[in-house]
């Protein structure tokens, strides 16, 4: 998953109209409009850690696949297997960044988020899954993190 068949990596974002976009480009070859700027976010540390970053507007891409409307989460999956379940309220300027920083692999995206700490700044993106989680669900049973790293 989240490689096409030449190996070009992609990023799958799931919904009722599923997308498979490269993501071995510029960003601004992609039908969306391209996010640049400065996102801060808080690293398991309590560092706060500010890079510029250029990508796509997470809710441009989950909109664009058609998100379905009882989503209250969405789960972002690396390719590695990680994975991170977060809710929707903290993706408000969230961003699935072209690959910057340590551990992320060039031609990979990072999703960053400036309500979403550290270990769930998921790298090296490949699936975007809406999740409809119930009030009392612990999100965690949904993640599968490298906190220990």
């Amino acid at each position: 998953m989240g490689q096409t068949p030449t190996g070009r990596p992609t990023v799958r974002i799931d919904g009722a109209d599923p997308l498979v976009l490269p993501w071995d480009v510029a960003p601004e070859t992609l039908p969306f409009d391209v996010v640049r700027g400065p996102v801060a976010f808080e690293c398991a540390s309590g560092d706060r850690i500010e890079r510029e970053y250029t990508g796509i507007d997470v809710f441009d891409l989950l909109e664009a696949a058609a998100m379905p409307g009882e989503t209250t989460h969405v789960q972002f999956e690396s390719a590695g297997g990680d994975l991170a379940c977060i809710p929707l309220a903290d993706l408000t300027g969230a961003v699935l960044a072209l690959g910057d920083g340590p551990g992320t692999e060039p031609g990979r995206p990072r999703f960053v988020s400036p309500r979403v700490l550290g270990p769930r700044t998921v790298k090296n993106v490949c699936r975007l899954r809406p999740r409809a989680l119930d009030a009392g669900a612990d999100r965690e049973a949904y993640e599968r993190l490298p906190l220990g790293e």
